[in-house]
């Protein structure tokens, strides 16, 4: 199962990529003109446009999946759930007990698990042979 990247992922990375290091480098140096605003208006309408594009690109690649491999990713992402929820809700009780969030915990442990389990189904394509 040998993967590569497609061309239709590589130029929407690369715009974001670039995309973002404009952005930082506006909200850092605190530029105020009508160009960067509308620049960082037009960022985040491409983040929520790439962002979907990327979730509907992993549900097309989800279909194409045998069930052996679906309940695989599904078990691999309920472990990496309870241990990323688990070690960030340990951490912040521990070393910020008074910045405890009751739901913070569960959204960053869903995320992070989500990504690392199923967004290569995003990014990669199966190379023909």
């Amino acid at each position: 199962m040998i993967k590569k990247y497609s061309w239709l992922n590589i130029i929407p990375f690369f715009l974001f990529f670039i995309s973002t290091i404009i952005t930082l480098f506006i909200v850092y140096k605190d530029i105020d003109n009508p160009f960067s605003n509308i620049f960082i208006i037009g960022y985040v309408i491409y983040l929520l446009m790439y962002a979907l594009f990327l979730i509907i690109v992993a549900f097309v690649n989800i279909k194409k999946l045998s069930w052996k491999e679906i309940r695989k990713r599904t078990f691999n992402f309920i472990i990496l759930f309870i241990l990323l929820g688990g070690s960030n809700y340990l951490f912040n009780f521990f070393f910020l007990p008074e910045k405890i969030n009751t739901y913070g915990f569960l959204f960053i442990g869903l995320g992070s698990a989500l990504g690392l389990s199923f967004m290569d189904l995003a990014l990669f394509r199966k190379k023909r042979s």
